[in-house]
């Protein structure tokens, strides 16, 4: 074998390692899971319902769900998620918490989410009728803060009239059943599983109170690092409503299912339910950052927060990821 051809032989060969290496490190990147701390909200149980939307965009998530929004910004702040799922008020705290590192990249969620839920043969018709009773929520949510503004606009009411249990979510149906509690008021699905299974019945929505979009939150140095699989993570969402959209009768099957699994038993009825009465849309709007800082402003007013954050969100990555679904 000539000198030319042993050069020749030893450049493929170095090129053949440095192509398995370059393969190898992306396998790895990959591979690497994306870290999603969900909560018990209807278009999670879809998304754990069916794992092709992430499949489809070559991702691995890991979808990790959550009793409340406190426990998913502990775990976004603590580095145990790379993003995390929250109501408004819960955005405003982790602004407050870590404001030059925290950023929106979507929305999930809007409108008419919380619902109080009355034992469906009570004659309970408006709070007033509830004073002195023991009634249930989740202290420290969205469900609280929603309470807190629509008594304030509201004459005759104060928080000190009703005797407040702080129950799970996951609690609260069987609670008002068994009559330990005359009402509760949470987030969906929970008043709709409730309705579903004849237990109980809407007094009251709280859409006209206050708008209440559900965030998507990463950290501003995951983003800068994980671009790619962000863009990928937020098409996966697009593909969620969509099919929310176009068969809702699909995706309230998966997503009961889904649900039974957890341990939440929920009928498709229930979760078609969901599905026609919230707004699924994505997009960080005027309207969206408008009602976070009346959030914001809201808390300040009642002691509940030190300061008014400032809202950091990039709409990039979700108009890349229309650009991806678009182009499937």
């Amino acid at each position: 074998m000539t000198k030319r051809q042993w050069s020749a032989m030893l450049f493929l060969l170095i090129l053949g390692l440095i192509t398995t290496g370059c393969q190898s490190s992306q396998t790895q990147e990959q591979t690497e899971p994306l870290r999603y701390g969900g909560q018990y909200y209807p278009e999670e149980f879809l998304l754990a319902g069916k794992p092709d939307f992430w499949e489809m965009y070559d991702l691995n998530v890991e979808h990790l769900l959550f009793s409340s929004g406190n426990e998913g910004n502990q775990a976004l702040i603590a580095g145990e998620v790379d993003v995390n799922v929250g109501s408004d008020s819960k955005t405003v705290a982790l602004f407050n918490a870590m404001p030059d590192e925290m950023l929106i990249i979507a929305t999930v969620q809007r409108g008419d989410r919380y619902s109080t839920m009355v034992p469906v043969d009570s004659t309970y018709e408006s709070w007033e009728d509830l004073k002195g009773q023991p009634v249930g929520v989740r202290l420290g949510t969205g469900a609280e803060q929603v309470l807190l503004r629509y008594f304030e606009e509201t004459d005759g009411l104060d928080w000190n009239d009703f005797e407040w249990v702080d129950l799970n979510v996951e609690d609260m149906t069987a609670a008002l059943e068994n009559g330990s509690i005359q009402a509760f008021t949470a987030w969906e699905p929970t008043p709709a599983i409730a309705e579903a299974q004849g237990v109980g019945r809407v007094m009251r929505s709280y859409g006209d109170i206050a708008l209440v979009p559900v965030s998507l939150h990463t950290t501003v140095s995951y983003a800068e690092s994980h671009r790619t699989e962000l863009v990928r993570f937020l098409a996966a969402h697009i593909a969620k409503v969509e099919l929310i959209e176009s068969d809702p009768e699909q995706a309230a099957q998966i997503a009961s299912e889904a649900a039974s699994a957890q341990g939440s038993e929920a009928s498709p009825e229930t979760f078609l339910k969901v599905f026609e009465r919230v707004d699924f849309s994505l997009d960080v709007d005027e309207n969206v950052i408008a009602a976070l800082q009346d959030t914001a402003q809201f808390l300040y007013d009642q002691g509940k927060i030190e300061s008014i954050p400032e809202f950091r969100y990039d709409t990039s990555f979700l108009e890349e990821a229309y650009e991806l679904y678009n182009a499937e």
